[in-house]
């Protein structure tokens, strides 16, 4: 990354979006180290504020169509924080039915910027076939731990794997929306196994930093890339 702002027209705008990020940084330390007020209320606010952030970045700076999907699929995010946390005795099915909402808009966004088939090369899609293989022995070695949840948690594993697979497959850079995505993998299967087997207690603090980044990952990789003639101040990833 050699340029990150060029032909500054918006210093304003620039420096409340760096803001935001500054703040969706601290939001996310907060609550993976566990640092906010005792009580139900606050661990939401806490854990919904990492991405809120980052959605609030995106918003200053809508410039195109992808910018305006990326927030909706933000948003979507957020609801689903904020639905897993939320106390209920169905709070992780609708949390996943938040995620998978944000994952068909991120397919919608990375299908919308497809790369050019003959400019795809091996490593995404040997990347993606790994994912699919991956999906498919997960579900396989899950199958009778996820009782009445089977149908939610594959139906949502082959979205999850296609938003990956679309984001490997689009004109994003790879090492930040590529490696992203696949972060949100990471993160899902072990927030699964976290969910349905028995695991380590510190696997909820990966599950943590690897959404996170995957986030904050996807959100660069989107925003940070411009391949319009002009740039008129906005970001770009060169």
């Amino acid at each position: 990354m050699t340029r990150i702002f060029s032909r500054r027209k918006r210093p304003v705008l620039e420096a409340i979006g760096q803001s935001f990020i500054v703040l969706s940084l601290v939001g996310a330390v907060l609550y993976g180290g566990g640092w906010y007020p005792d009580g139900t209320l606050w661990q939401i606010l806490t854990k919904a504020s990492a991405v809120s952030f980052l959605a609030l970045f995106v918003a200053v700076n809508v410039r195109t169509f992808g910018h305006a999907l990326l927030f909706l699929a933000l948003a979507a995010s957020v609801a689903g924080d904020i639905l897993i946390a939320w106390p209920h005795e169905q709070a992780f099915l609708r949390g996943l039915m938040g995620f998978m909402v944000a994952h068909i808009i991120f397919i919608v966004l990375y299908i919308s910027n497809r790369r050019p088939f003959d400019e795809v090369g091996t490593l995404p899609v040997r990347l993606a076939s790994l994912l699919w293989l991956f999906a498919f022995l997960a579900g396989y070695f899950m199958y009778d731990s996820l009782g009445d949840m089977r149908m939610y948690v594959f139906a949502y594993t082959a979205i999850l794997t296609a938003m990956a697979t679309t984001a490997l497959l689009s004109k994003f850079p790879f090492r930040l929306t590529g490696i992203g995505a696949i972060l949100f993998v990471i993160s899902d299967a072990l927030l699964g196994a976290d969910q349905f087997m028995d695991v380590p207690a510190w696997t909820g603090y990966i599950v943590w930093v690897t959404y996170y980044a995957s986030e904050i990952l996807m959100t660069l990789g989107v925003m940070l890339t411009d391949d319009r003639p002009t740039n008129f101040g906005g970001y770009r990833f060169d």
